[in-house]
């Protein structure tokens, strides 16, 4: 599913974590090519984000930056993110979309976050986890979805957008893959279900990882670097 990775595997997924466009942000992998349009010398972008449910306004958040973001679906499920409309740094307007959802972006590159609830303390002898996906994880996440997209259909990749979500299990195998955002193509996201599902992560996920993780895929800029930047790894 932005859902977090190495500098450049990171931009190569829209997961949530967001895997996370058309790769993972891992998780909210997710991974989106920056919209057209200029931006400012100071390195700001022109946002028009609506408030509306945090899900929706995360993908159109990377689809104006290009940054992956990897989160569990349930850090974001009931949150509502806050109206983003003007000129901003990536990271100052991402900060003003998650006021008030008492989540805060941690980065594991420049084009590369996740959500952290910072507020939650254990409540138990070993404490209660919050629903969060390590960055080191996402990192996993994304570089495994995009080798496995580049190697399904490498001369797709990066061109369709769509967002599942995945269970891992504690062997690192994808044992159920969920669609709940289509390519448009009913035969390719059977095919992509297919895929996901069985899939082996490149390591065991760590105890207590949040399910289903979500990952997000859309447009890249360059999907053929994303691909030559996994290959093998």
């Amino acid at each position: 599913m932005t859902v977090t990775q190495a500098t450049g595997a990171a931009r190569a997924l829209a997961w949530r974590l967001a895997l996370g466009r058309a790769a993972l942000g891992l998780f909210a992998l997710g991974l989106c090519a920056p919209a057209p349009g200029r931006a400012a010398e100071s390195g700001r972008l022109r946002f028009d984000i609506a408030a509306q449910p945090l899900d929706a306004a995360l993908a159109a958040y990377a689809q104006t930056t290009g940054m992956a973001v990897l989160v569990a679906s349930r850090v974001t499920a009931g949150r509502r993110a806050a109206a983003v409309q003007g000129w901003y740094a990536p990271q100052d307007a991402l900060s003003r979309l998650l006021a008030g959802t008492g989540l805060q972006a941690r980065y594991s590159s420049a084009t590369a976050f996740t959500l952290v609830e910072p507020a939650a303390r254990p409540s138990g002898p070993d404490g209660d986890r919050p629903a969060t996906v390590p960055l080191a994880y996402a990192g996993v996440l994304q570089r495994t979805v995009t080798r496995a997209l580049c190697q399904w259909r490498g001369a797709e990749f990066g061109r369709y957008r769509a967002a599942l979500q995945l269970w891992i299990g504690r062997n690192g195998v994808v044992g159920r893959a969920a669609l709940l955002t289509g390519t448009g193509d009913a035969q390719r996201d059977a095919a992509l279900t297919g895929l996901m599902t069985g899939l082996v992560m490149d390591a065991p996920p760590p105890a207590g990882l949040p399910q289903p993780v979500l990952i997000r895929l859309a447009p890249r800029a360059d999907a053929a670097a994303d691909c030559r930047h996994v290959a093998g790894g």
